[in-house]
């Protein structure tokens, strides 16, 4: 047996080394392992490293209890997990509210947001706000403060609620300028509301009357200083979009020629698109469109159809069609990508064009997705986060998530083909007022409720901080229509 003297300087020094290299080797293991676990990777019961998830969890209300598998979890939201890869169930649930599910795939790495679980009331109460004798559509805000309402289709008369304050809603009731738009025989044509601008403070109207449409634009605070677009620029203008947040720019489509309308300079661009066919306005000044060219000028036989994208004053195309075929597109813009979706009426197929408004060696103008509703699509559009795209006829509805890359087909349990469009609640929530009862549904379909009994055809909104959701009811005695809030949230 060897005899070491641990106290010799250098019995020491190799005592002091020996100690370093083990706390050196302990640190970097714990290190990776750390690292591990910050990416996901777990012990399975083999005693393996393997990479899982995780999982962030949100609803509203909030402190909602989660399951995941049928394990109760011991947090409520919103919080997260580190799941394991694979197929999972997750519930969230509340007292006084419908448990919210939905079974996920979890993919190795993933981040996935379930921050969009809305619970509903086992119990809604729907209350009256206020009764008219007649209404004749509605338009909510892009904040979901004000909600204007037409009374009569034949004139232009309306009633503005403010409810910034849903304990204290205004109302107030107006006409535009007798003379702002063109009569005949001494009487208005028809009168329709189109659209806010993003600032939620003017509207646009369209009014028809003997073959003559006009345009007009309406400031809410300041319904007499309504302005005629059509008589401002003299131009026979046959659509109009708001560019983005400001109200003084208009989009209008004039014959087949797309023009910037400016309406503090009382000024019209030349044709920045010709040849127009649709068009819609994404931000200040994206427009995507679908166009009439020829390839040899003055040779129908050569005709094309363009579905493309014009911004920053070029006109970019992305897709050539069929000048017979009817075409339907979208377009958005997610985490820092531009999605141009284009379906033709004789395919069922919905392609998603990335990036068609960059151009040099950034563009990624090819198709980037495509999903197949099964059906030929009747209604094309965004979630207003841009997330998702959903392709819809009748009650079948194919969205696919730009997030995730999945595709979900579903057709709904009530309706028919015959289903008008399904309208966006908030990012993640779609409603629809089928047979006169208000529902809302996921963009996937699942976590349906049934709200309350409305007067179809109208548009309703949800309020700012999410808690009630307006819409137009009948009234008990059939004569009148009324304005009728449902409370989402229990408690004051």
């Amino acid at each position: 047996m060897f005899n070491v003297d641990l106290s010799s300087k250098r019995a020491k020094l190799a005592l002091r080394f020996f100690t370093y290299g083990v706390m050196t080797v302990v640190s970097a293991v714990l290190t990776a392992f750390l690292v591990l676990v910050a990416l996901g990777y777990r012990l399975d019961k083999n005693f393996n490293f393997s990479q899982g998830g995780l999982m962030q969890f949100r609803s509203t209300p909030d402190s909602a209890a989660v399951t995941i598998d049928g394990k109760l979890q011991g947090f409520h939201t919103p919080d997260k997990a580190n799941l394991g890869a694979g197929r999972h169930t997750v519930t969230m649930s509340l007292d006084g509210y419908h448990t919210w599910s939905k079974t996920v795939d979890l993919e190795a790495g993933q981040l996935l947001w379930l921050n969009y679980a809305r619970l509903i009331p086992n119990s809604i109460a729907t209350s009256t706000l206020k009764q008219y004798p007649s209404v004749a559509s509605t338009l909510p805000s892009p904040d979901h403060h004000w909600l204007l309402m037409q009374l009569k289709s034949d004139e232009p008369t309306y009633a503005l609620v403010d409810y910034s304050d849903e304990t204290k809603p205004q109302y107030t009731e107006f006409s535009l300028p007798d003379g702002l738009f063109t009569k005949k025989d001494g009487k208005d044509g028809t009168v329709q509301i189109l659209e806010w601008d993003l600032q939620s403070k003017y509207v646009l109207i369209e009014h028809t009357n003997g073959g003559v449409t006009e345009f007009a634009r309406m400031d809410r605070s300041k319904p007499a200083d309504a302005v005629n677009l059509t008589k401002l620029f003299s131009l026979d203008v046959k659509e109009a979009h708001f560019s983005g947040s400001d109200a003084n720019i208009v989009f209008a489509k004039t014959d087949d020629v797309l023009r910037k309308l400016d309406i503090g300079s009382a000024t019209a661009s030349g044709a920045l698109v010709t040849g127009l066919r649709d068009f819609m306005v994404y931000g200040q000044d994206t427009i995507a469109f679908t166009q009439i060219q020829e390839k040899t000028t003055g040779d129908q036989a050569t005709q094309q159809q363009i579905a493309g994208v014009f911004k920053g004053g070029k006109v970019m195309p992305a897709r050539e069609i069929s000048a017979s075929q009817q075409v339907k597109i979208a377009y958005n813009e997610y985490d820092n990508h531009s999605y141009l979706a284009v379906t033709e009426a004789d395919n069922q197929t919905v392609d998603v064009i990335r990036d068609a408004t960059l151009t040099g060696s950034s563009k990624e103008n090819s198709v980037f997705a495509k999903f197949n509703l099964g059906k030929s699509v009747d209604y094309l559009t965004f979630s207003s986060n841009g997330r998702m795209i959903v392709a819809q006829h009748g009650n079948t509805l194919a969205t696919y998530d730009l997030e995730t890359s999945k595709t979900y087909t579903t057709t709904l349990d009530f309706g028919s083909d015959k289903t008008a469009q399904l309208k966006w609640l908030d990012d993640y929530y779609l409603w629809s007022d089928d047979g006169g009862r208000l529902r809302i549904f996921e963009f996937d379909g699942t976590n349906e409720h049934d709200i309350t009994s409305v007067a179809p055809g109208y548009d309703v909104m949800l309020s700012a901080n999410g808690k009630q959701l307006l819409g137009i009811g009948k009234s008990s005695t059939g004569q009148d229509v009324q304005l009728q809030a449902s409370k989402l949230v229990l408690g004051n």
